[in-house]
């Protein structure tokens, strides 16, 4: 027999219990049915209405803008939405300017005389008629044409040219260029 350790001596030991397999006995269920319960004819109290109603809210003074911001530019202290050209401006050759403004800095542009760019226009007329061509308004760039500042000519060119779809074609025509160079 094994020889218990000094600490165990006189502790009680555990008893081994054996697997009791007694099966339980079946419980007999009663097969009475419930009593039904009386119905309740009563019904609840009405909650009274309160008169007091809720103050409306204020409206709001400020309308968001249908301007599409990212083709808006301040013109005369107006903000104007440019809209993509009218066929008629790209057939009658107002809207030809744009490479030619996009490309030649303004202060250079506006010295070239007629016959230098187009035969019949000088640049100064080439920028009046692409500005009418982009606000489709020949009175309002009249009124606001002295007033115009080389940066807003800038962003209305930038606008011009990605409403217009010019710059995607003249990319796609520049790339397809490059991979006919390199076969």
């Amino acid at each position: 027999m094994n020889k218990l350790p000094k600490e165990s001596a006189g502790k009680e030991l555990p008893v081994e219990q054996q697997n009791v397999k007694d099966t339980p006995t079946e419980m007999v269920l009663k097969s009475e049915q419930p009593n039904e319960s009386p119905k309740l004819d009563a019904t609840p109290n009405e909650t009274p209405k309160i008169e007091e109603t809720p103050e409306a809210s204020p409206s709001k003074e400020e309308k968001p803008s249908d301007l599409l911001e990212e083709n808006c530019v301040m013109v005369g202290g107006k903000k104007i939405e440019i809209k993509p050209t009218k066929l008629k401006y790209f057939r009658n050759k107002a809207a030809s300017a744009y490479g030619i403004i996009k490309v030649v800095p303004l202060h250079e542009l506006l010295t070239y005389g007629k016959g230098v760019l187009d035969e019949k226009r000088d640049a100064d007329q080439l920028l009046y008629d692409f500005l009418v061509a982009t606000f489709d308004d020949s009175a309002f760039v009249r009124d606001v044409y002295d007033d115009l500042d080389a940066d807003t000519i800038d962003r209305i060119v930038k606008i011009f040219g990605r409403i217009n779809h010019i710059d995607e074609k003249e990319e796609v025509a520049r790339k397809n260029k490059e991979a006919q160079a390199k076969r």
